[in-house]
Formats: C-alpha cells, structure tokens, sequence
C-alpha cells in the first residue's frame, strides 16, 4: 500500500504531537511541515526527517505531495489553509474550534461540501473513553433523561502563549459545550454568567455560566487559565451528568468514572492520555487514526460532523457573549 501523504500546519506544542504521532504511523509519511516562522519549520522538518517546508499557508495548502493537510495554526488562520487545501483535493483535519467565527466555520464547511476531500474537526473529547462510555450509557438510557450538566476545565497559566489571547469558553469550555450539546442533541437557549480579568485586561482568564438548552436541560460550564505550576497535573477537568434515573460523573486526570442509579453504584478507571507517548494508548492517536481510517476507507467521518463543530462554536460564543466582565 502506497503510504499516505501527509502535512502538518501550524508547528507550536500541539502542532509538534502531530508529528510525533504521525511519524509512529506506518503507513503515513510526513512530505511538508508550514509554519511562518521558517527556523521553526526548518526545526521540525529535521526532527522528523520531513523532506519540505513551506511558511506560507497558500503555498502549503496547494502543494501537489500531499494528501492529507493536518491543520494545528491558531483558529483565526484555519480558513486560510483549509479552503485552498480542499478546493485542492486534499482531505483535512482542523483542530477544534473550526474557526474563531461563524462565518468562517460555514465558509470551511461549504468548501467541504463542495470539495471531493474528506473533512473533519477534532474534538478530542469525543474519542476519550470517558466521554465515550457517559455517550452509550446516555444513548441506551440508563441514566434516563437529563436533567443538568455541570462542567469545569481548569488549565495551568503557564501554558498561556505570551501575546496569545485564549478565551476560557472558546478554547476550552468549548469542550464540555461540545459535549453537553453531543449528549442531549440539543442547543443553547439562553445563558448569563461573569468572566474576570485577573491577569490581563484585554482577555479574560476565569469564566462562569449557567445555561439553559432549549430541551430544558440546565448545564453550568466553568473555565479558567489558573492553575499553577506546582499543581501535580496539567488539567483539571469535571463533569457531572445527571438524569432522572441516575448519574455519571467523569474526573481527569486520572479517568476517573463514576456511575449511579437506583439499582447500582460503580466507580472505576477509563485510561486516558493526551500524549502519544506509545501509538493508539492516547486519545489524539485515537482521533488522528480515525480520520486517517476514514479516508482510506472513502468514508465521511461522523463521530464529529461540521455542523456539530459549528454548532459548538456558536453556543461558545453566546456564552462568553451573555458574560458579564468583572475587572
């Protein structure tokens, strides 16, 4: 089997575990990384044995040796690079969110549509078994209809990009929106909350909102960048799913899982890594080699479509919209 060709943009942390799980792949190969920082990409390219580089998006995005264009760029650059890329014939995972507005979102998703490649945004959540397990035992009822959602998802300051804005509900809470909306296959209503500016006055690091979807379900999403370096782990993430038969709770790290109702009480462990540290024991792995599966097979994925991703941003941005500042 001809290997799959594949190009990285955007060469930062995340960008960079691309790589390093794309390399482990054995019927991949990385042909092109892009960064606009051309020492980085010339970095990244020797690391990984990578035979071109391109610090254009334009140029990356056309680029006749690729596949598959992988796209890790900050989310106000995705359209750049995706639009051209699937106007090209290429297939493309973005990572979430699919853009920093809803214009550019559908304008990704038309281009999808109209475009022969295939087409996904990673949500990473949706590929944790935690987040999985919560999903069929929702799906078969076993918690019976939901009645709330509670959420938070605390991140260390440190990880904060200097002159990098990262708004908690875009960024982050986007996650747990995502889910709430995946679980109940609802949407946001309404929603008010605050969000405080300790260490900055141009971009919130601490929000809070209580929101209603519009099947009643009441959620509470919490999200900050203050968790210091001395804290043991990197995130602290939470979510509590209650129904009217039962409920799951969902702690990482570690995957802690709880599940309740009238008849049971469970609690056991859902390994679950962010780091590609062994091929298929992460979830990134897990959501890379979906997508990869899906177009070898010439499959659309479904686990996220892009109206979903649409979807989640939207509701990010209604929520960080009906915050109110506290400075």
């Amino acid at each position: 089997m001809n290997k799959l060709r594949i190009g990285v943009a955007g060469l930062g942390e995340f960008g960079e575990l691309y790589c390093t799980i794309l390399s482990q792949i054995p019927y991949v190969k990385i042909v092109r990384v892009c960064s606009k920082t051309e020492s980085r990409a010339e970095e990244i390219a020797r690391k990984y044995n990578v035979p071109s580089i391109s610090t254009d998006y334009q140029e990356f995005a056309r680029a006749e040796d690729m596949d598959i264009a992988c796209v890790v760029t900050l989310g106000r650059d995705h359209k750049a690079v995706v639009i051209p890329a699937l106007q090209s014939g290429k297939h493309v995972l973005v990572e979430k969110p699919i853009a920093d507005t809803p214009e550019d979102a559908r304008a990704m998703a038309d281009a999808a549509a109209g475009s022969f490649g295939k087409f996904m945004v990673a949500h990473i959540c949706r590929f944790m078994p935690p987040y999985l397990h919560a999903k069929e035992q929702i799906d078969r009822g076993d918690i019976g209809r939901i009645t709330s959602i509670q959420s938070h998802r605390n991140n260390h300051y440190s990880t904060l990009t200097p002159g990098r804005k990262k708004n908690p509900m875009r960024e982050t809470a986007i996650h747990d929106i995502d889910l709430a909306l995946w679980y109940t296959g609802s949407n946001v209503e309404t929603a008010h909350g605050f969000k405080k500016f300790n260490q900055s006055q141009e971009e919130a690091d601490n929000c809070i909102a209580t929101v209603k979807l519009a099947d009643g379900t009441i959620c509470t999403f919490s999200s900050s960048w203050l968790m210091r370096d001395a804290s043991p782990a990197g995130l602290d993430a939470k979510m509590k799913v209650t129904g009217t038969k039962g409920e799951i709770e969902i702690a990482m790290p570690p995957a802690n899982y709880r599940f309740i109702n009238d008849d049971r009480h469970a609690c056991f462990n859902l390994e679950t890594s962010l780091s590609p540290i062994i091929l298929g024991q992460s979830a990134l792995c897990a959501e890379i080699e979906y997508f990869l599966r899906c177009v070898l097979a010439g499959k659309q994925p479904d686990i996220i479509t892009p109206i979903e991703a649409i979807s989640a941003l939207e509701a990010a941005i209604l929520i960080d919209a009906n915050c109110m500042e506290v400075r």
